[in-house]
This record gives C-alpha cells, sequence and structure tokens, in this order.
C-alpha cells in the first residue's frame, strides 16, 4: 500500500509549503467580514433572496427598470415622442401624485383629529391655531383634493380626444372611469369631517340625491348616515370610508391601471405605427417609389429612448412643480371654516359639492329619478362603453364621429351645469350674477 506521504495531493503540499491548512479560508472569511460587514451582507444568500437581481442582457442604464424596485413601474424603453409635455400633459402622473400629498397630509391631519361631534369641530379649530403647520396642511389637503377631481377629469378628456383607450387598452379605459368615480367619492366623504355648517348642508343635499334612487336609495342613504338624518353616526362613517375603505380601493385600482398602462404599452406608438388611411389610399393609387420596392404601405419604426432618466427625470420636474403649486395655494388660500354643524339652522343657500352642483341644478329641471338616477347613471354608462361601442375607427377624431359627438354633448351638459349650480344660484335656487353675489365655497 503506498504511504500516507505519497497519497497527499498537490493542494495538500502546496498548502504545507505555504504554511496553510483546511481553517485558512474560515479565517480569512472572517477577516473579510470584520473589515467589509457589507459586502459580506450584500453576498449572502438572504440579501440575493430580497433584492432580485435577475440576470439581464440589456446594456448600460436599461438596467435600471429591472433591478430597481422605485424604477421598476416603468418600462426599459419608451417612445420619444411621449417625453414632451404637449403629448400627455403628464396629467395621470399629476393626479397620482396629488394622491401621494392627500396621503401624507391626510396621515398628518389624524393625529390631531377625533371623528366623533362636536370634538371635530374644536379639533379643526386647533389645527388652525395651535398645531404646527396645521392649518397648512388642512389647506394643502382641500386644495389637492379640488385639484384631484379637476386633473383626473381633463385626464379622461385628453385619452378620449387622443384615441388612447383604443385595443388593447379598452378596460383599461374602464379602470380610469372606476377612478373617477372613487375620486368623486373620495373627496365626498371628506367633505363632511370639519363638521361646520358648509360641510353639514352640502352632505344633507348630496346624500338626498343618492335617495332617489328606486328600490335602494333610501336604505343606500340610511346606511351612509346611519340614520335618517346627517350626525354623529354620519360623521364616524364618511370618516372611515375617506381614511380607510376609499383609499384601499383607489390604491387597488391605480395599481392595475399603472400595471395594464406598462403591459398595453403606450398609445402613441400604436397610433404612429397604424398606417394612416391617407397614406395607405395614395401609396395604392400611384405611389412610384411603393411601387419600385413592391409595397403599397411601409410601417414607420417608432423611435425609442430609455425610461431612465428620460421620463423619470421629468416626473420628477412635474412633480416639484405640483407641489409648488399645492403648497402656494395653501398660502394664499385657507380652507373654509364655518360656524358649527347645526341642523336647526338652514343657511341661505345649501349647495352640494361644486363636483355635484351639476346634479343638484339638473333637479331644478327634471323629476327626481331622472335628474338624480336615470341621468347620471346613463351618462356613466355611456363613458364605461366608449371602447366598445366603436368598431374599426381611426385615431382621429373625424373617423369617430358618432362617439365624438355623444361624449361632447356629456361633458359640455356636465360643465355647463356645474358652472351654473356653482356660480348663478343664490337663496331658494334663484338666479344670482356672480359678481353681486357668489355662494360658492370650495
Amino acid at each position: 500500500m503506498p504511504s500516507s506521504r505519497a497519497m497527499k495531493t498537490e493542494t495538500d503540499v502546496d498548502q504545507e509549503q505555504h504554511g496553510e491548512d483546511e481553517t485558512t479560508p474560515v479565517r480569512r472569511g472572517l477577516l473579510v467580514s470584520l473589515i467589509h460587514p457589507g459586502k459580506v451582507f450584500r453576498s449572502s444568500e438572504f440579501y440575493g433572496s430580497v433584492v432580485r437581481r435577475p440576470p439581464t442582457r440589456l446594456p448600460g442604464r436599461a438596467t435600471t427598470p429591472n433591478v430597481n424596485f422605485l424604477f421598476h413601474v416603468y418600462p426599459v424603453r419608451i417612445p420619444k415622442k411621449v417625453l414632451p409635455l404637449r403629448a400627455t400633459g403628464r396629467l395621470g402622473f399629476i393626479s397620482a401624485f396629488l394622491f401621494v400629498i392627500l396621503t401624507i397630509s391626510g396621515a398628518y391631519l389624524m393625529f390631531f383629529y377625533r371623528p366623533q361631534t362636536p370634538e371635530a369641530f374644536f379639533d379643526m379649530q386647533v389645527m388652525g391655531t395651535s398645531v404646527a403647520f396645521g392649518q397648512l396642511m388642512r389647506n394643502v389637503h382641500r386644495w389637492s383634493a379640488q385639484l384631484m377631481v379637476v386633473t383626473v377629469v381633463v385626464h379622461m378628456i385628453r385619452v378620449f380626444v387622443s384615441g388612447a383607450y383604443r385595443a388593447p387598452r379598452q378596460f383599461n379605459w374602464v379602470i380610469g372611469i372606476g377612478l373617477l368615480l372613487l375620486t368623486l367619492f373620495l373627496s365626498f366623504t371628506g367633505y363632511l369631517l370639519p363638521w361646520d355648517q358648509l360641510a353639514l348642508w352640502a352632505v344633507t343635499v348630496g346624500t338626498n340625491i343618492a335617495g332617489f334612487a328606486p328600490l335602494v336609495g333610501e336604505h343606500l342613504r340610511q346606511a351612509l348616515l346611519g340614520g335618517t338624518d346627517v350626525g354623529s353616526a354620519a360623521l364616524l362613517r364618511f370618516y372611515v370610508l375617506h381614511i380607510y375603505i376609499l383609499p384601499l380601493a383607489a390604491v387597488g385600482l391605480l395599481g392595475v391601471h399603472l400595471w395594464r398602462i406598462r403591459k398595453d404599452g403606450f398609445a402613441i406608438a400604436d397610433r404612429e405605427e397604424d398606417p394612416d388611411p391617407d397614406e395607405v389610399q395614395a401609396s395604392a393609387d400611384g405611389d412610384g417609389e411603393a411601387r419600385q420596392h413592391g409595397r403599397r404601405y411601409v410601417r414607420p419604426q417608432v423611435e425609442r429612448v430609455l425610461a431612465w432618466p428620460h421620463l423619470v427625470v421629468r416626473h420628477a420636474v412635474v412633480a416639484g412643480a405640483t407641489l409648488l403649486v399645492v403648497l402656494a395655494l395653501g398660502v394664499l388660500f385657507d380652507a373654509p371654516l364655518q360656524e358649527m354643524a347645526n341642523a336647526n339652522l338652514t343657511p341661505p343657500v345649501a349647495k352640494a359639492p361644486w363636483y355635484f352642483a351639476g346634479l343638484q341644478e339638473l333637479l331644478s329641471y327634471m323629476h327626481p329619478m331622472v335628474a338624480g338616477v336615470i341621468a347620471p347613471l346613463a351618462a356613466v354608462g355611456f363613458l364605461a362603453c366608449i371602447p366598445y361601442l366603436e368598431k374599426g375607427s381611426g385615431w382621429r377624431l373625424r373617423d369617430r364621429k358618432v362617439v365624438s359627438i355623444l361624449f361632447i354633448v356629456v361633458i359640455a351638459a356636465a360643465v355647463i351645469l356645474t358652472i351654473v349650480g356653482s356660480f348663478f344660484r343664490g337663496p331658494e335656487w334663484t338666479w344670482v350674477w356672480p359678481w353681486d353675489h357668489l355662494y360658492l365655497e370650495l
């Protein structure tokens, strides 16, 4: 049998010559962990399981959206024509950022607010006098809510005009309509929380409109109010809806909305790649170059750039500008706070919140069933079904004449009724010129 010396491997001999043994790697590992603990942690299995960095063949900055959690919502590359502000107005991003501002400012206000009567009113007074930045936060919260309603509506109009709801984005348009409704209800439920005269009677009018629904109207109204009148039970229920239920629903829908945008792609790319009927007809009628190359139409290539840093930096600038606008409004204009809510003291004018003033104005012309139920449900149903009503239509408005006319009628009617109900109505819903006396509180 060979001796033990002869059975030693070359590695063993090399270790003996350099004074190393099998414990040397362990000692070296302990030494490295003492000198570079961060490096050891990042190379551990636990860190790798938490911060996944899948192998990718994308070069340079193209890997950022794949490995960075904050940027993962962005696609790697985007059409270059998405970058200018005029392309989308960044209205969707502004709406989402306003929701973030609402969440942060609302969380701050929750520290000093009790959803019970009459403490809610006194807490609002304390915020304006004794809480650090309390009045500013309340102003920012209220103005962000008002602006979010406006930006979501304008965003919907822009998406329709650009035809960005067409296949394969039909269902994402429906999700957007759901987000619009949630935005309105979020603002409406927050309207009652100050517990002043403005809040009490605005919510009273708004819930009375909901009570006109057949069969379920009165049950729905009592479920919202916790009784027959706006009182402490209504305040608590509106608080729960405003703080928990509706924001969670909005976050869920917004997540799906953003995910579908990522999966469906940007509409501007599809619009550029789809053949223009005029160009196709021109090539078919005698385009010499097209006949020479044996083709009738060449699908153009859309130029794309990396989302990071081109789109992300622009979003950061827009977010900063939006925050400055909200802060400026919060500094210049205080959120109103009238006398404490008193159901026995009717104000000269009881108006719903301005975004529901159109329904209140419509009630002065039509039967409550038509104005309070049929008309709004028909309008919302039409908006949700728009992507499925047109077949084979083009991107331009002139190619979608019927749907475009109906959409313009619905939006114009809503805007006109809202303006009239907000600015031109006074005591007992009589006509009042706004320059004589303005009965409007934002």
